[in-house]
C-alpha cells in the first residue's frame, strides 16, 4: 500500500514537505506547504484524480494526503 509506505524531505529553502513511493523514489506523489494566505497547510495529492485542501496544522494535513493517496490506490486497484 503506498499511503503506508511513504518517505518525506522538506526543501530547506521552500519549507514545502514532498512525500515520496518506495516504488518511485524520486517523483513525488504529494506535498505539504504552508499556507500563507490562510491559517494552516496547504495538502495536495499527484496520484490518480489530484486533490487537496486546507488543514490547521501540519500532522493533520499529512493526514488528509495519505487519505488522498489511499483513496487514489483503492480506485486505481481492478475489480
Amino acid at each position: 500500500m503506498l499511503a503506508n509506505n511513504l518517505s518525506k524531505s522538506r526543501c530547506p529553502h521552500t519549507g514545502v514537505v514532498n512525500f515520496f513511493s518506495a516504488a518511485e523514489p524520486l517523483l513525488a506523489v504529494g506535498s505539504v506547504a504552508e499556507a500563507h494566505e490562510a491559517a494552516g497547510y496547504a495538502w495536495r495529492c499527484y496520484v490518480g484524480v489530484e486533490a487537496s485542501g486546507l488543514a490547521p496544522d501540519l500532522s493533520l494535513a499529512e493526514a488528509c494526503l495519505r487519505k488522498a493517496i489511499a483513496s487514489a490506490e483503492r480506485q486505481a486497484r481492478p475489480s
